[in-house]
């Protein structure tokens, strides 16, 4: 049932130790710590944690991570999350958490912005991809106060971001590709002034940036490029001072014609635009 200890990808080259991978996981298993005891993971810095059948795998117990406070990068691979994820959260030296093709649930709304300052104080980086139901990202994680990178793609459920995103004041890197029911930005947006990378490729919904886009002093890179609905730019846009590229199609391209010259800097990437991959993210 167990596979053997290997290297997870997608884990920065300075995690150290070995880490650990269970895969293979059948509906319905119970993980405990028992089962990953023998692999070591009390000393573990890495685990990946993969189901391996037509449906995400269920997991009813993590407690076994209450033992595991070593670890620094946990992917969690098609899997269904259990409701109570406290062992998980309260892992004080996690840098990078990643949930990759995982059926979300309920197992994010059980904690509360109050109560939760100081859950996940390492936290760097956390990644959401392909996760079928994830709707809505949860405001506590706007407590991260250390998150630098937030990748939320392929999340075609996700319809609103909190209004507190603009909390995470360490964030450098937003990536939202193909969230195709996103239909905006929030306004707080224009509190990151250490983001230099975005990313709203393929999200289809939004159809105007806040005007408060044009705050963003440390943004270099934006990639725009099948977003179909935005038919404008905010006029704070020519304020990007640090924007040096804008990756877009050719229909968004004519966006920045007014723009560009404000920006001397700026260069703009025109990529092609795959009109069917386009339109079979429409009718997902």
């Amino acid at each position: 049932m167990m596979s053997s200890i290997g290297v997870v990808n997608d884990v920065e080259d300075n995690v150290e130790n070995s880490p650990c991978s269970v895969s293979g996981l059948p509906v319905g298993l119970t993980l405990g710590y028992s089962s990953c005891f023998n692999k070591g993971v009390g000393q573990l810095n890495v685990l990946s944690i993969t189901g391996n059948s037509d449906y995400p795998s269920n997991l009813h117990n993590l407690s076994f991570l209450g033992r595991s406070s070593n670890l620094t990068a946990i992917i969690f691979e098609h899997v269904s999350l259990p409701s109570q994820l406290q062992p998980l959260f309260a892992l004080r030296k996690l840098k990078q958490l990643s949930f990759v093709m995982c059926e979300i649930g309920d197992a994010l709304k059980s904690f509360t912005t109050e109560s939760n300052y100081n859950m996940l104080p390492n936290l760097t980086h956390l990644e959401f991809d392909m996760c079928y139901d994830f709707k809505q990202l949860p405001s506590w994680i706007c407590n991260l106060a250390h998150l630098q990178k937030l990748s939320i793609t392929n999340c075609h459920e996700l319809d609103a971001l909190p209004k507190e995103l603009g909390d995470l004041s360490s964030l450098e890197s937003l990536n939202l590709h193909s969230c195709t029911k996103l239909q905006e930005l929030p306004a707080s947006i224009g509190s990151l002034r250490s983001l230099s990378y975005i990313d709203i490729s393929d999200c289809l919904s939004i159809s105007v940036l806040p005007e408060e886009f044009g705050e963003l002093c440390g943004l270099q890179v934006l990639k725009m490029n099948g977003c179909t609905g935005l038919q404008e730019l905010p006029m704070s846009t020519s304020e990007l001072s640090q924007l040096d590229e804008v990756i877009c199609d050719e229909e968004t391209s004519y966006l920045w014609i007014d723009i560009e010259s404000d920006l001397h800097n700026l260069k703009i990437n025109v990529v092609e635009d795959d009109r069917l991959e386009t339109f079979m993210k429409i009718v997902h």
